[in-house]
């Protein structure tokens, strides 16, 4: 008698998620973040110059009571890449 495994056929949705030991997750997570980290290295350059140039655009900005929307969202843009930047600088030291 031929007995038949479902988890085993290709292309099965139904079949259940095979069994990820806590050595293999570990395992996975490190390389993941690996991976993740030469990504970031190779944009914290272009990041950093992009960041120098908002903020001088917006320097150079006559000043007005009230910045519009625009303006808004540009600096939480920057304060937002500044922090991804300072996380980066931080988790290589």
């Amino acid at each position: 008698m031929i007995f038949r495994r479902p988890e085993l056929e290709k292309d099965n949705p139904i079949a259940p998620e095979p069994y990820v030991g806590p050595r293999r997750r570990l395992a996975m997570a490190r390389a993941a973040a690996a991976e993740n980290s030469s990504e970031m290295g190779d944009m914290k350059e272009p990041l950093q110059v992009l960041v120098d140039a908002a903020s001088q655009f917006l320097e150079d900005l006559p000043k007005v009571g009230r910045p519009g929307k625009s303006v808004k969202a540009l600096q939480d843009a920057i304060a937002h890449a500044e922090q991804v930047l300072a996380a980066e600088k931080r988790s290589r030291i």
